[in-house]
């Protein structure tokens, strides 16, 4: 039987960013996210979504969902 990977952040999901440099910063210390792309994963394994106004992708394992 084959295992189903569980559902990662989808477009229009609401995250934070916790437990990495840039959530220390001020700018981005409790801000809010929106999600632009589906959770996705990289060949190295490395999990990954786009975020609304950053030009890079960013690894999910930094990202909280937030529940509105």
């Amino acid at each position: 039987m084959m295992k189903e990977k569980p559902q990662g952040f989808k477009k229009g999901d609401k995250v934070v960013m916790h437990t990495c440099a840039e959530a220390k910063l001020d700018k981005y210390h409790g801000k809010i996210w929106t999600c632009i792309t589906d959770e996705q994963e990289l060949p190295s394994g490395e999990r990954v979504v786009g975020l609304e106004g950053e030009s890079a992708c960013f690894a999910t394992e930094f990202l909280a969902l937030v529940k509105m």
